[in-house]
């Protein structure tokens, strides 16, 4: 993704609590509605979703969702800062479908360690033709 074309950077820092995960998707929608994004917006909120919703169930700190992109691709983080990373675990009736769901909607997703915590992130790309191509 060559986020040099891209729009400033859009950042939510989440608050805890009742709410939370609908804040998210609230300020993913709002701001993939502002930047033009073609592609699925609807897997894009609910990816948010399922990361922040992560963050609130296995740590302690702040979820900071941060969006870069355009109408083309877009990329989503989610910073935390346990810098306990995640892994996928047997998905079942008790959860452990998060980074499942991930895996499979994202284009591209992963997690970076940072010294202050972790980073997950995903990537969608949207699907343009060539009559919306300026390059074809």
């Amino acid at each position: 993704m060559d986020l040099s074309l891209s729009a400033r950077p859009a950042e939510f820092a989440v608050p805890r609590g009742p709410g939370a995960a609908s804040g998210a998707r609230d300020f993913v929608r709002g701001t993939l509605l502002r930047r033009g994004f073609r592609g699925d917006h609807e897997d894009a909120v609910l990816l948010a979703s399922e990361l922040v919703a992560n963050v609130l169930r296995h740590t302690a700190s702040q979820p900071v969702v941060r969006l870069v992109g355009d109408a083309r691709s877009v990329r989503v983080e989610v910073f935390d800062a346990s810098p306990l990373l995640p892994c996928t675990r047997v998905s079942g009736p008790s959860g452990g479908w998060g980074l499942v769901v991930v895996a499979r909607l994202a284009t591209r997703w992963g997690v970076d360690p940072r010294p202050d915590g972790k980073v997950v992130w995903y990537e969608l790309d949207a699907e343009v033709g060539a009559e919306d191509d300026p390059a074809a």
